[in-house]
């Protein structure tokens, strides 16, 4: 009977200390997972982020899974392309102190609205004969244009100190223009526009059917771009009151396009000028064209990226502030080149133009006045969202 007490006083003690393991066991989880919501947003944020891997799951489906060992991670999921309802989100882990695992859910609700959150709101203003955008965020975005008639006229980039955010159109002739912002990036894939017609007023003292000489620029380079171009016999190009090219017709030679880059740091008057037998007195175009100092451009900047933005999946360039001519940008997939829809071509959207799942390889290439030929290859994991 004695051997019987101490017998189950035993077995009760081992009971006793397996469930006190058990309790210690379960609470030296100490992860505790959390995120936060922006909109249409999640950002997970918690103690011991940078070195814990995790998922994303929305409806207890895998989205994206969070790599500590990737140094681009943005431990956010954007959830701006799902269609308004509620959502169960959570995000999940296991790690050596927490291996049956930990999680945190929350239920998402979103809202009916613009799909488009993550593309600024563009507009811009008139004042006389000068537009100007005064939209929230403006001065946050890396590079827009302007576009007159559907014409690139300017770019407004982030690292030109002499960026202003404003349209001369003072020198255009009297009528009216389509006059247009735009922009994207990868967040803002497909781009997103403004436009307004804006009209010049006649205060024109000349006579006669004048051509409506306009040119664009593309850094140092200038390119006449008019209507009725190629119908013009002669035209001149001046600077600073200055003939540097007569474009003639007849010459072989003619290429409509002022070279600027042997030109120092500074602010030049560039016109061009016409005389024709419907226009006796003659018609310019003239813009003040800054030639800036010359910025060192970090050619190691340049990358290419695969990313996902909700349903959507693309390729994007890094390093905007390298420019390359957009007319050499060619993206090849496995070898087999593809259109972009994207004016700039900074941007692939896989989808138009992979059906399947799998793995194939990426590659942009383009010219650059600054790096010469620059080019890149990516491994992708397509996923068919």
């Amino acid at each position: 009977m004695k051997k019987l007490r101490v017998y189950t006083w035993l077995m009760l003690g081992l009971g006793l200390l397996m469930f006190s393991c058990d309790e210690n066991e379960e609470t030296d989880c100490l992860l505790q997972l959390s995120f936060t919501q922006d909109g249409k947003e999640l950002f997970a944020n918690f103690e011991g982020i940078d070195d814990t891997t995790y998922e994303w799951f929305v409806d207890d489906q895998s989205i994206e899974t969070e790599d500590a060992q990737n140094s681009d991670r943005d431990n956010k999921l954007d959830l701006s392309d799902y269609n308004p309802g509620t959502y169960t989100v959570c995000i999940m882990a296991e790690t050596e102190d927490c291996p049956q695992g930990v999680e945190f859910c929350k239920e998402i609700t979103i809202e009916e609205g613009s799909t488009d959150e993550k593309c600024p709101e563009l507009s811009f203003g008139i004042e006389g004969d000068i537009a100007f955008t005064n939209f929230e965020g403006v001065d946050q975005l890396d590079v827009y244009e302007w576009f007159v008639d559907g014409q690139l006229v300017e770019t407004e980039n982030i690292q030109n100190q002499d960026r202003d955010n404003k349209l001369d159109l003072t020198t255009y002739n009297p009528g009216e223009y389509n006059v247009c912002i735009k922009y994207e990036s990868p967040d803002c894939p497909q781009g997103v526009e403004f436009c307004k017609v804006v009209v010049i007023d006649d205060n024109n003292t000349g006579e006669g059917d004048c051509p409506k000489l306009s040119f664009i620029e593309e850094g140092t380079t200038l390119f006449a771009n008019f209507s009725g171009i190629d119908q013009l016999q002669v035209y001149e190009w001046h600077v600073d009151g200055q003939l540097v090219e007569t474009e003639d017709l007849q010459s072989q030679d003619r290429d409509d396009v002022l070279d600027l880059s042997s030109y120092n740091p500074g602010t030049y008057k560039v016109c061009l000028k016409a005389e024709t037998a419907d226009c006796p007195n003659g018609t310019e175009y003239c813009v003040e064209v800054t030639i800036p100092q010359p910025q060192p451009v970090d050619c190691s900047a340049f990358d290419i990226i695969y990313a996902t933005v909700g349903s959507n999946e693309y390729v994007g360039r890094q390093g905007l502030n390298i420019l390359v001519d957009r007319n050499t940008v060619v993206w090849t997939i496995d070898g087999n080149q593809v259109t972009h829809n994207s004016f700039t071509g900074n941007i692939l959207i896989l989808k138009n133009h992979l059906t399947q799942a799998g793995k194939y390889e990426v590659c942009y290439k383009a010219e650059s006045q600054d790096c010469g030929t620059i080019e890149k290859c990516i491994e992708i994991d397509f996923q068919a969202l």
